[in-house]
């Protein structure tokens, strides 16, 4: 066997070798469940005094390809009765979340927030789509309404890449408009996360190194450095030239940051009676 071949063959059997571990990081990633997952709350039981709030929602939240605001909230509320359910799920649109809400209603929950509609946005988002949204969040609203004595809150959806003024973003402005007369036309609250996020981008002056599509590049390569090298996810942000963004889609530990506090002071502060948006939810020792 000459050098070339040789070389070739070493060559073909890496190549292999990576594409086997690249397989192998896509499923670990992918069917990584999320702490505290309905399953594993329903097996294990409600702590006594103590109330259920479940986070539902896609990717964001289940948090595998994300920074984990979940587990942020957990530890933001530790000192407060509260027992945090991951609702998450890699991928789902608002259809799926529909699909899901009778494991949501299984865990008797005290408050529900919905981050959703990312994955219905990224790829089109045609008036039909829209209607479909607007739909099936209120849907998910209604059967929470009907099903549970749950305070519910849904959160707007994060820009898409960080080129605020790009056509994938003015259909994102067109998705949490659909959230937000949802949210007041069922007596929800309406927790501004894009609002947050857009003001960081904008204030930052960084310029966006990209228009907004969903890059298998970025998308392995942030969980490559996450899982493999150890790195955060603000560092794998900083590195890809971002704000809030690891990839375009998912969120740093910054935007994860922004987005427990949203919910926290949301849960931390009273009720208000028929109001359906909440804009500015201060820090209260009332709770849920």
């Amino acid at each position: 066997m000459n050098a070339a071949v040789l070389a070739l063959f070493v060559f073909i059997a890496l190549l292999f070798l990576f594409l086997v571990g690249m397989c192998a990081l896509i499923y670990f990633v992918d069917a990584r469940k999320p702490r505290n997952d309905p399953q594993a709350f329903l097996q294990r039981g409600k702590r006594a005094v103590s109330s259920v709030v479940v986070c539902a929602g896609d990717s964001l939240t289940h948090a595998s390809l994300s920074a984990d605001y979940v587990s942020r909230l957990r530890q933001r509320l530790s000192s407060h009765a509260y027992e945090i359910v991951n609702a998450g799920l890699n991928g789902n649109e608002s259809t799926d979340l529909l699909r899901r809400i009778p494991d949501i209603v299984r865990c008797k929950p005290d408050a529900v927030s919905v981050l959703v509609g990312s994955n219905d946005v990224r790829t089109r988002f045609p008036q039909e789509a829209e209607l479909a949204f607007q739909t099936n969040l209120n849907a998910i609203v209604g059967e929470l309404r009907k099903k549970t004595e749950a305070r519910i809150a849904l959160l707007s959806i994060p820009p898409l890449g960080e080129d605020i003024a790009g056509e994938a973003n003015r259909d994102v402005d067109r998705c949490n408009t659909v959230i937000r007369r949802v949210a007041a036309e069922n007596a929800a609250d309406y927790l501004p996360l894009h609002e947050s996020l857009k003001l960081l981008i904008e204030k930052s002056g960084i310029r966006p190194p990209l228009p907004f599509r969903l890059r298998l590049r970025l998308l392995l390569g942030a969980a490559i450095q996450h899982y493999v090298l150890r790195r955060s996810w603000d560092d794998i942000s900083a590195r890809n030239g971002f704000v809030v963004h690891t990839d375009q889609l998912h969120l740093n530990d910054r935007a994860a940051a922004v987005t427990a506090d949203l919910i926290a002071n949301w849960l931390n502060s009273p009720p208000v009676p028929n109001e359906g948006v909440s804009t500015n939810c201060p820090s209260s020792s009332q709770g849920i």
